[in-house]
C-alpha cells in the first residue's frame, strides 16, 4: 500500500484527521457565518472544479489505453470518491477522483484492485495539488485559522501558515488528497484542487477566478 506520509497514515492517524475535520468545522462555525455574511457581495466563482485520476495513474494516453472500465477500483475505494467520467473526451466511463465527495486516504486499494496496470504503485503518487485563494481565507485577514494545515497528512511539508498571514502550498509535496479542502471553513472554500493533468468536468462547485500559492 502507498501512504500519505513517510511513516504511513495508519487507522489511528486517519481517524484523527477525520476528527480534525469535524471538530474544526464546528469550532469555526461562528467565524464562518460572520465571514460569509460579510463577503456575500463577493463576485461568484466561475472557473469549473477539476477532477483527476486515482493514485498510481500513468500519463493520460497510456491510462486511457490500458483502462478497461472494469470498475474494480471504484468498488475497492473505501471512501467512495472514485466515480465514472461522464464526458467522452475524458474517456467516458473511466475512473476519476471526485475530491468534493471526500478526502483520499491514499490507501492503495484502488491500485491493488486494478488488473490492467492502468494504476500502478509509484513513489510519486500525487494526483493533483491544492491551490489557495487569499480573497476568502480567514488567515489572510489575520483571523486565527490553521485548520487546513492541521488536517494535511503531509503536515507543513505540503502546506504551512505564513507569519504575514495566509498559507503557502508546496506543490512538490502536495498530493491533492483534499483533506485541506474539506477542513476549510469558509464558503466559498479558500482552496480548490487541480488535477495533474487536469480533467475538467461540468456541473460541479465553481472556484475563484484568481489564485495565489
Amino acid at each position: 500500500m502507498i501512504s500519505c506520509m513517510a511513516g504511513g497514515l495508519d487507522r489511528s492517524g486517519f481517524l484523527r484527521k477525520l476528527f480534525l475535520l469535524d471538530a474544526g468545522a464546528e469550532a469555526a462555525q461562528t467565524l464562518r457565518e460572520g465571514w460569509t455574511s460579510e463577503r456575500s457581495g463577493t463576485a461568484p466563482r466561475t472557473i469549473p472544479f477539476t477532477f483527476f485520476r486515482p493514485p498510481g495513474a500513468s500519463l493520460e494516453p497510456t491510462f486511457l489505453a490500458r483502462c478497461t472500465r472494469c470498475d474494480l477500483c471504484m468498488e475497492a475505494c473505501p471512501e467512495h470518491i472514485i466515480v465514472k467520467a461522464a464526458e467522452p473526451l475524458m474517456g467516458q466511463g473511466t475512473p476519476i477522483v471526485d475530491p468534493g465527495l471526500g478526502p483520499c486516504t491514499e490507501c492503495g486499494r484502488c491500485i491493488e484492485a486494478c488488473p490492467d496496470k492502468a494504476l500502478l504503485p509509484d513513489e510519486d503518487h500525487r494526483m493533483g495539488r491544492a491551490v489557495w485563494h487569499a480573497e476568502t481565507c480567514l488567515s489572510a485577514e489575520k483571523i486565527s485559522c490553521t485548520l487546513c494545515v492541521e488536517a494535511c497528512p503531509e503536515g507543513t511539508l505540503a502546506i504551512e501558515a505564513i507569519q504575514s498571514g495566509g498559507i503557502r502550498i508546496h506543490p512538490d509535496r502536495c498530493t491533492g488528497c483534499a483533506f485541506c479542502y474539506h477542513a476549510c471553513p469558509t464558503e466559498p472554500k479558500s482552496l480548490h484542487l487541480e488535477g495533474r493533468p487536469p480533467v475538467p468536468l461540468r456541473g460541479h462547485p465553481p472556484v475563484p477566478k484568481h489564485s495565489h500559492e
